[in-house]
C-alpha cells in the first residue's frame, strides 16, 4: 500500500475526515483553489467529451460564458451549436405556415 494511502487511512482512523471519500473530496477543492488554471482545464475537457453545456462549463471554471468561449476561440476549438434535425425543423415550419 503507497504512503499517501496510509496516511489517508490514519486521518479517516482519527477522525479528522468520515470517509476517504470525503478527504479525496477536499483535496481536489484545495486543489482547484491552488491551482485555478486546473478549474478550467477540468471544465474544459467536460465540455469537449460533451459531459455538460458550454454555460455550464463557463460556470465550473469560474467564468463568463463570453470569456469561455472566448478562450475556446483562443485555443482554435470551434464551438458547435446542435439543433434538431433538418426534417424536423421542415415540420416545424410547415405546421406554423398552416396555422397562419
Amino acid at each position: 500500500m503507497a504512503i499517501q494511502d496510509l496516511q489517508l487511512d490514519a486521518l479517516v482512523k482519527a477522525g479528522i475526515f468520515r470517509s476517504r471519500t470525503e478527504a479525496i473530496a477536499e483535496a481536489i477543492q484545495m486543489l482547484f483553489v491552488t491551482r485555478p488554471q486546473l478549474k478550467l482545464e477540468a471544465s474544459l475537457q467536460l465540455y469537449l467529451d460533451g459531459e455538460t453545456t458550454l454555460g455550464r462549463a463557463a460556470e465550473i471554471a469560474g467564468m463568463t460564458r463570453w470569456e469561455f468561449e472566448s478562450i475556446l476561440a483562443d485555443r482554435g476549438i470551434e464551438r458547435v451549436v446542435e439543433s434538431d434535425p433538418v426534417e424536423k425543423l421542415e415540420r416545424q415550419s410547415q405546421r406554423l405556415q398552416n396555422d397562419e
